[in-house]
């Protein structure tokens, strides 16, 4: 009997365990879905998937792991494991859509590793399982063929993929995903010198983002146009487009991420044009946020800078900025951005008088253009570009009879291609890889953020809090034993007492600095870092100017904590002997703070990804609370400066 008991008991609370894990993984697995997800989360959820046979799941939240290393990271070769560990758990599951999915975002990463093949073929895998279950997935897997044949050159492959994908569009009513693919096809045209269909296309694809209302990629389009425009010789019309795109681009869901790009356009149009004057004036306004400058918009930064610089005859600057941008272009793989890397380093060293140098970037320049642009593949274009013609009379298309009153996208996939158009001519392929995931890194972005904000908000409270305690309680306990100590004349006891009084001061001063109060800003920065000198073998110099008036309670607190922050890292971290403190105040009356040492250094994107802490990512939120703009500059065993202008 007792046996029996011990066996029902076993069993219960066996089957308790197991009914708490299928819990959790609801839970999880709603977490995932609702993009407030990063890869711990994402691949806990596999794993208790897994455990639980829940293969649905398991492959599901896959396909969002290889996407998260695709898209929020620099780590895609991860992906290709997440691959290997998931193909076994594939025959397993029961709604085969997701196996679709998961070759699409598989297609996806091999695309932006730069492995055509193993992409076009997982392309395929996706079609062939969204077959009679999807037509949008069918749509977007002829779409992503698409462009990885404009990237290989194949462009009349390219032509009729994206026909294909315009009909499945048609079909799924998805307007949306069908004014994108219309953008790449008028793109493609651009790029092959067929400027009077692309002006066709370019109208109707117009008329229907105006029809659509709010159409997000309105800005890329005419982005598009000076691109041609540009190609064609008519600096006039380019440099009118580029304003339009400023224009149209107030009322987008997307002008802040637009908004960098679309300037450095113009600064460009404006250097070509001999208009420096004005070119140095939208330049300046550029470059007041680093952000604007600085990784996916570099390449657009330096397309302009090199330009200005060339036009104002600094020959070395513009060779550099050039040098740069062929770098960035030969990464991407952007075939023609590179061609006119080239041709632009051949017009400098022909203006400096190496002609050497010159003929050997025309000859990169005319190589590559005769190998991308043969009379065969343009014949090719052609054709399919007649086919694609008569089939779109054909169809009659329904929207351009009526007030394109179609449905929105219907699941979360079509909304990874919001802005596919891209900006094409300068930058098209680059841009395509962070505007198909845009909808959803901005709303996880969004929510990161606020919670990264709360915790930091959170963490101040909880610090007033525990301060005050320590302070109202412990403290005022301390000094009691302190007198009676004293009253006993305990040597040992009164020294312990003394010392520990010292350290809750010392804890409670760090957890809420009464200093900042009683002295203001800048002497409380500067008690901090003479206390740090004395407990450290570091050796401090610092240069901080009264700036207390241009600071708020709320703004000074948030710099201490960055400082405070940056200083312990130093200490505990970096191995350095030497810091410098800086605090003044620049033209703009702005409050200045440079952190500079001489230590170790790090990789800044390895850290700030892979790190687990809170490091890193509190100080760039801090600064977003303030409005603050951050830049770290460091380097493996060269030192780290942090920068920050608020």
């Amino acid at each position: 009997m007792i046996l029996l008991l011990v066996s029902y008991s076993s069993v219960a609370r066996s089957q308790n365990i197991t009914s708490n894990a299928t819990k959790r993984l609801i839970e999880l697995d709603s977490l995932c879905d609702s993009h407030l997800k990063n890869d711990s989360l994402l691949k806990e959820t596999i794993a208790l998937a897994k455990q639980l046979k829940q293969y649905d799941i398991a492959v599901k939240q896959s396909a969002n792991l290889i996407r998260f290393f695709n898209y929020e990271t620099n780590t895609k070769h991860q992906g290709k494991l997440v691959i290997t560990e998931t193909k076994p758990l594939l025959p397993y599951v029961n709604d085969k859509e997701l196996v679709g999915k998961y070759f699409f975002e598989v297609a996806d990463l091999h695309y932006y590793l730069g492995e055509f093949e193993a992409s076009l073929e997982n392309y395929d895998s996706a079609f062939y399982y969204a077959k009679n279950r999807s037509t949008s997935l069918q749509g977007l897997s002829k779409f992503g063929k698409g462009i990885v044949y404009v990237d290989k050159g194949e462009f009349g492959k390219a032509s009729l993929a994206l026909q294909e994908a315009i009909a499945y569009f048609q079909a799924d009513k998805d307007t949306l995903n069908w004014i994108n693919a219309k953008n790449s096809m008028t793109i493609l045209y651009g790029k092959n010198e067929f400027y009077n269909d692309e002006t066709t296309e370019r109208k109707e694809l117009i008329d229907l983002a105006l029809k659509y209302k709010n159409y997000p990629s309105l800005p890329s389009v005419y982005y598009n146009a000076a691109a041609s425009a540009n190609k064609k010789g008519n600096q006039k019309l380019r440099i009118n487009y580029l304003k339009e795109a400023l224009e149209v681009n107030k009322d987008s869901d997307y002008k802040e991420f637009f908004l960098p790009i679309l300037k450095a356009g113009l600064v460009s149009a404006y250097a070509d044009n001999d208009s420096l004057a004005k070119a140095e004036e939208l330049l300046g306004d550029v470059e007041k946020n680093s952000n604007d400058i600085s990784g996916f918009n570099e390449s657009f930064y330096l397309d302009a800078k090199m330009r200005l610089a060339f036009m104002k005859k600094e020959y070395l600057e513009a060779k550099n900025y050039a040098e740069r941008y062929l770098f960035l272009k030969k990464q991407s793989q952007e075939f023609e951005e590179i061609q006119q890397a080239e041709r632009f380093l051949s017009r400098i060293y022909k203006r400096t008088g190496n002609s050497e140098k010159a003929l050997e970037h025309f000859e990169n320049y005319t190589a590559l253009k005769d190998s991308i642009l043969g009379v065969q593949r343009a014949r090719i274009l052609s054709y399919y570009q007649t086919l694609y013609e008569t089939e779109k009379r054909d169809l009659k298309i329904q929207a351009q009879q009526s007030d394109i009153d179609l449905l929105a996208a219907k699941n979360k996939l079509k909304t990874q291609w919001l802005l596919f158009g891209g900006l094409s001519l300068v930058g098209l392929f680059a841009f395509i890889s962070i505007l198909r995931s845009r909808s959803f890194a901005k709303k996880e972005q969004k929510l990161q953020e606020e919670l990264t904000q709360n915790i930091i908000a959170s963490q101040e409270e909880e610090r007033n809090r525990v301060a005050m305690e320590l302070h109202d309680s412990v403290g005022q306990q301390l000094i009691l034993l302190s007198r009676k100590a004293q009253n006993l004349n305990d040597e040992a006891l009164k020294e312990l007492t003394k010392q520990t009084l010292a350290d809750v001061r010392s804890i409670s001063h760090g957890l809420f600095p009464v200093v900042l109060k009683r002295l203001g800003f800048s002497a409380a920065v500067q008690d901090m870092v003479n206390n740090l000198d004395e407990e450290s073998d570091v050796f401090f110099t610092t240069e901080i100017d009264p700036v207390d008036e241009s600071l708020t309670e709320d703004k000074a607190l948030h710099l201490y904590r960055i400082i405070q922050e940056s200083l312990n890292n130093i200490v505990k971290h970096s191995e350095a002997k030497a810091v410098s403190v800086e605090i003044f105040k620049n033209e703009q009356e702005k409050v200045v703070l440079k952190i500079k040492d001489n230590g170790k250094g790090f990789d800044f994107n390895e850290k700030s990804q892979k790190s687990k802490s809170l490091g890193i990512k509190s100080i760039q939120e801090r600064c977003k609370i303030i409005c603050a703009n951050l830049k770290i500059t460091t380097a493996i065993n060269e030192g780290t400066e942090t920068k920050i202008v608020a």
